[in-house]
């Protein structure tokens, strides 16, 4: 690509698909059912989570050193997490890059998906965020003009002369899609209040860039209410007053984490063509329940 070329005015719809198993609630993988490990795993890093929430830094911290100490990558990814946000330490994101390469080395799946959602933050090495976008393989699908054809690991050299000579314009483009298509999808979660009310279904994401916004709409939904979460939920009297509520709780949760991810990274001038839309798909299946 030279500085030169005239980019076309229209571009593919590029589609994602990301699963989320009820029965893996942290990891968020395309498992049937979650190991007893990864179970134990989860619920640990569940707690600590409470812990930053309730503001005990000190318990939030002895338990993640002892998760580090273990080499946990699910603690690594949370440790990283707390660098880069600065929840009870200093924010330091030279720290939370180092924990979430730890914590991709160690096999954690989001390590890498954060890696690029931080690298595109404004000040930081933004290149880097294409470099690790190349490395996620299939996990989430890119425009073909922001993603060089060199290998990155193999061939880095020419991996670095193909972003020396894009566009500046379109190197912004591209590190703001990635940016925010990578914090959303990295930080998404089964949401408890569809998880306890047996809610699952698939979603259909529209990013239009040129205008920084997303819309979703649902593609399938699903309440359960014979499950065990229904049972329990009818037992208890939980939120029968508002069954609309839980019956968007996964939409409105999906377009609350949009918005945060839209808010975090300023929509750069860029070259994408108003018509332009990147396109993704998420599943949240309940299994093992």
């Amino acid at each position: 690509m030279n500085p030169g070329s005239r980019l076309p005015q229209r571009f593919l719809l590029w589609t994602s698909t990301a699963l989320l198993s009820g029965a893996s609630l942290w990891a968020g993988a395309a498992h049937a059912k979650e190991t007893l490990a990864e179970r134990s795993e989860r619920m640990e890093t569940e707690a600590i989570e409470r812990m930053l929430g309730d503001g005990l830094c000190s318990s939030a911290v002895g338990a993640i050193k002892s998760g580090l100490a273990a080499k946990k990558p699910y603690i690594m990814l949370l440790a990283g997490n707390m660098y880069e946000e600065g929840l009870c330490v200093k924010p330091d994101w030279d720290k939370a890059a180092g924990l979430y390469m730890r914590a991709h080395e160690a096999g954690q799946r989001y390590a890498i998906q954060r890696l690029a959602a931080g690298y595109a933050r404004p000040g930081r090495d933004n290149g880097m965020a294409i470099w690790w976008a190349a490395r996620s393989g299939d996990q989430i699908a890119y425009p073909s003009r922001c993603i060089p054809a060199a290998d990155p690991m193999n061939d880095q050299d020419g991996f670095n002369r193909a972003l020396e000579t894009m566009p500046p314009a379109t190197f912004q483009s591209c590190v703001y899609l990635i940016g925010v298509v990578n914090e959303l999808v990295s930080q998404v979660r089964y949401p408890r209040v569809a998880l306890r009310n047996s809610v699952s279904g698939s979603f259909n994401m529209e990013f239009v860039p040129a205008n920084g916004t997303i819309t979703w709409t649902v593609d399938q939904l699903d309440v359960d209410e014979n499950s065990r979460g229904a049972f329990y939920r009818n037992l208890a009297n939980e939120e029968l007053n508002n069954p609309r509520e839980i019956r968007n709780s996964l939409v409105n949760y999906l377009k609350g984490k949009s918005n945060f991810a839209l808010a975090r990274y300023p929509r750069p001038a860029g070259d994408f063509a108003p018509d332009y839309v990147y396109r993704y798909r998420h599943i949240f299946l309940l299994e093992g329940w």
